[in-house]
């Protein structure tokens, strides 16, 4: 029995648990408050104690006879499915019941519970319900004695009004709300109510998970239900940290309280919550939020209600016009850019009607995410201690909306900053709603508009440890800490390092001055282009402007910083002065290694009339020979097939054939490799494809992304100077068809599996794809969805093609994605501009093959073959 009490010990260290530092905050809505018991006894840590906050019309404090056995079978269980099976049998038997579901869970987890049955209490409403609540905690305690005693003193019973005073500061607090502590009121008052009650439960710096009951017997209708539970559904989502797990099916079975005892002798059934009732706005909130909205239970079952609601109505959603949005999903626009954001509808010919915007703004301006509590962090002891949204709504009823209009908004200088919009909309007789998009508006390039598209947003202390999977720190779109607003920054140039507090920030910095004063340090305009920062030893902040005196950082130039609010500018005299200092260290982002740079070209097709030039002696590379033969690496998407081989069965759709001299020149020009993962490599055959590959691999040039000696997916890995190494892999997600010979972005698991071992064998992984849309600039959402995959799963650079025209040059988390560097070799379209401008990708690298930076430099097609412009030679003298 000791021994099994060991290994039972042992596997309640892996159950997940609600008392975890507050980065993700669980939400749990279900319509019985005992499912509240189901769902805490599986989530929390059975042995650490802390706080039930209960907002409750009835008190649930009704003992389990002979609890004990409770307690000891949860305990006894070897895994968390074991212990799911015996709730779940639990929950068919009605073991626990929505008055008595509290008293099994004390005293682990729960050691001390706070009823509050109302806003306000008079002193003998209070002691009545603190003597009735105490007899029922311990109602069983002569019968059948409870090893941890009486629990008497553990239940207290307190007013909203005076429940700060009374709550203990630092304990986990888990917040539990039946919704029929609102009930039988106005629809105004409810709403009121609750807000009161929500802003004082998300202020707790201890708060470490929220239940809801919906309570529908105790409620007068489904109306007030649905009305509540939208409330609810509101509060929840307004938390972008909060995991909202919501179970519209899970039941508990034989419902034994008084109010079902009394509905059953009258002959009438007892009332349950139906969603497949849910009103239209409960609806909408729903269909725009449903990838936040978690459901397990019976899950087919959701998926299929929301398919059905989904489809019984137009659906909406926003865009802003002629801008794309980012690959993080924000929208940028430039400050000086106009713009209009639409509300669109498809099908495009329904009718909008009652449009209305709604713009979401931070709830508190200073929070503190990390794990650190207020004594160990004093300057922000006061601070919220998650992000939120608050709702406002906008004077626009029309369907499409001015940037103009939403000036006032952005609160960073000439209009620059952070701002989230909604809409909804009765379409068809049905109320929709969009999902909420994010807009971002910052002057000039690089470094100074990064830091000034985070202007209204608030400041997180701790916001290097957020995350939510998939984003981490400020990336997150909801606001920084001092370091952090700046690394954010430097993250969208392209260049990768770590969230970090000041004086770790240092580390990835260089340092140009030593605690130097105003007026002594020189400056130049590449330097605050590429990031130069005021290091203030546990604060720092982002040089702005150069003011006159020129070239030279004294009290009156700007500086950007963040420290317990929203982000502001100011001069550096006046930083100084608040911060009670007369010198500061001066860094800067590290200026690239002109030495190390690798290389990336667009579609290059060698047939054709290229083919003939080559027969002709004439060099395709010959005008960016001088470029690709500096770089230590170069790789290419080849849209071509070196070989004379055809099979018969596999008609060629073009004349993509190249002479067996273009491999020659290929190498001759620097590339070490080429992509063949594209919709041209079985244009003439599998055995043609073969040959290529043989051909090229004869010239030193590496065939990436098909079958070969090895597998179509395996990274293939080059050494560069310095016992570095990069790895290349090469594959194509256009959808019509696959064939095993290539490599194909679908097949997820191996493409996985490849850049993970790419990244145990090489210092930078790059990755070609094939991908987009033929001659259009705009990049479509399956492109960026997969960018954010490759990048997620470890890839360092993104290098697409087939677009055969320029699309945008693109960062994320700190990585560089050039979505389509358009055409490198090809000709075929002398009349569309488009076809005939491309780029190439350059990336330096530093010391550690980490990327310093990544830039696009233009070239121009004549007759299907490449050259730089002036302007591009101009910056290559100069390097």
């Amino acid at each position: 029995m000791k021994l099994r009490a060991v290994v039972l010990a042992a596997a309640l260290l892996v159950l997940p648990t609600a008392w975890a530092a507050p980065g993700e905050l669980p939400i749990y809505i279900e319509d019985s408050h005992a499912g509240s018991f189901y769902w805490l006894a599986q989530h929390l840590d059975l042995e650490k104690p802390g706080t039930l906050l209960h907002f409750d019309a009835h008190s649930d404090a009704s003992a389990v006879f002979d609890s004990d056995k409770i307690r000891t079978a949860l305990r006894h269980v070897a895994s968390p499915e074991e212990r799911q099976e015996l709730l779940d049998q639990w929950r068919r038997q009605g073991a626990i019941q929505c008055f008595g579901w509290i008293e099994p869970l004390m005293p682990a987890p729960i050691a001390d519970v706070i009823w509050v049955p109302a806003e306000t209490l008079e002193d003998a409403r209070k002691a009545q319900q603190t003597f009735t609540a105490a007899a029922q905690i311990d109602g069983h305690l002569e019968a059948a004695p409870r090893q941890a005693g009486s629990f008497r003193e553990r239940y207290r019973v307190c007013s909203l009004e005076h429940l700060a005073e009374n709550l203990p500061p630092t304990t986990p607090l888990v917040v539990t709300i039946d919704l029929d502590y609102f009930a039988g009121r106005p629809a105004t008052e409810q709403a009121v109510a609750f807000e009161h009650v929500w802003k004082f439960v998300v202020r707790q710096p201890a708060l470490r998970a929220v239940t809801f009951a919906i309570s529908r017997p105790y409620l007068q209708g489904d109306e007030e239900a649905d009305r509540l539970l939208r409330l609810a559904l509101r509060a929840a989502l307004s938390l972008p940290t909060a995991r909202v797990q919501f179970e519209p099916f899970r039941t508990v079975e034989n419902d034994r309280s008084n109010l079902a005892k009394e509905l059953r002798a009258s002959g009438r059934p007892v009332p349950s919550y139906d969603i497949t009732k849910a009103s239209e706005e409960l609806r909408a909130i729903i269909l725009a939020q449903r990838g936040r909205i978690h459901v397990d239970h019976d899950r087919p079952r959701w998926e299929t209600l929301v398919q059905q609601w989904d489809r019984a109505a137009p659906r909406l959603h926003l865009e802003v016009e002629d801008v794309e949005p980012s690959t993080d999903g924000v929208w940028r626009i430039r400050s000086t850019q106009p713009a209009t954001v639409k509300l669109l509808v498809e099908p495009w010919m329904s009718k909008l009607e009652q449009i209305e915007w709604i713009a979401l703004f931070p709830g508190s301006k200073c929070c503190n995410v990390s794990d650190l509590g207020p004594s160990q962090v004093g300057f922000v002891s006061g601070a919220a201690s998650r992000p939120m949204w608050v709702e406002q709504g906008l004077a626009s009823t029309d369907n499409e909306l001015p940037i103009s209009q939403l000036d006032s908004l952005f609160t960073g200088p000439n209009h620059c900053g952070s701002v989230r919009l909604y809409a909804r909309s009765t379409v068809d007789g049905r109320v929709r709603e969009t999902s909420a998009i994010e807009i971002r508006r910052g002057a000039g390039t690089g470094f100074r508009a990064a830091i000034l598209e985070q202007f209204g947003l608030p400041y997180l202390f701790g916001s290097g440890q957020l995350s939510d999977g998939i984003n981490t720190g400020p990336e997150m779109n909801l606001g920084a800490d001092c370091a952090n607003f700046i690394v954010y920054a430097v993250r969208r140039q392209g260049l990768h390092i770590p969230w970090a507090d000041p004086k770790e920030l240092s580390a990835h910095l260089q340092l140009v001055a030593a605690s130097v004063k105003p007026g002594v340090a020189r400056v130049t305009e590449e330097e605050l282009q590429r990031g130069l920062i005021v290091h203030l030893r546990s604060h720092v902040a982002a040089v702005m402007e150069d003011r006159a005196p020129m070239g030279v950082l004294d009290e009156n130039d700007l500086v950007a910083h963040q420290l317990k609010g929203e982000p502001e500018m100011l001069t550096l005299g006046e930083l100084l002065q608040q911060r009670n200092r007369t010198s500061f260290d001066l860094l800067r982002v590290p200026p690239v290694d002109h030495d190390e740079t690798i290389l990336f070209g667009g579609d290059v097709m060698l047939g054709r009339t290229c083919a003939d030039k080559i027969a002709r002696g004439i060099d395709p590379f010959a005008g960016i020979r001088n470029l690709l033969t500096r770089s230590v690496f170069a790789a290419a998407n080849l849209e071509c097939t070196i070989s004379q081989e055809e099979d018969a069965r596999s008609p060629a759709r073009y004349s993509f054939r190249a002479p067996a001299r273009a491999a020659t020149l290929l190498h001759q020009a620097g590339f070490r490799a080429v992509g063949l993962a594209n919709n041209h490599a079985l244009d003439f055959g599998e055995g043609a494809l073969r040959r290529c590959a043989q051909i090229l691999a004869q010239e030193k040039i590496e065939p990436v992304g098909v079958i070969t000696t090895e597998d179509a997916y395996a990274p293939k890995i080059f050494k560069l100077p310095g016992n570095r190494k990069l790895a290349l892999l090469a594959v194509t997600d256009l959808p019509e068809g696959q064939d095993p010979s290539v490599a194909n972005a679908c097949n997820r698991v191996r493409l996985g599996s490849a850049i993970h071992d790419a990244r145990t064998k090489a210092n930078v992984v790059t990755c070609l794809v094939h991908w987009g849309i033929e001659n259009t600039s705009f990049v479509t959402d399956r492109q960026r969805e997969l960018a954010r995959w490759l990048i997620d799963q470890g890839v360092d650079v993104v290098v697409g093609a087939h677009p055969h025209c320029l699309q945008p040059l693109d960062f994320y988390h700190g990585r560089p994605i050039a979505y389509s560097l358009g055409n490198l070799v090809f000709d075929g379209a002398p009349g569309v501009p488009s076809w005939n401008h491309g780029a190439l990708l350059q990336i330096r690298l530093s010391h550690e093959a980490k990327v310093q930076s990544a830039e696009l430099i233009p070239v121009t097609l004549r007759d299907g073959l490449p050259r730089l412009p002036q302007s591009a030679h101009r910056a290559l003298a100069k390097q």
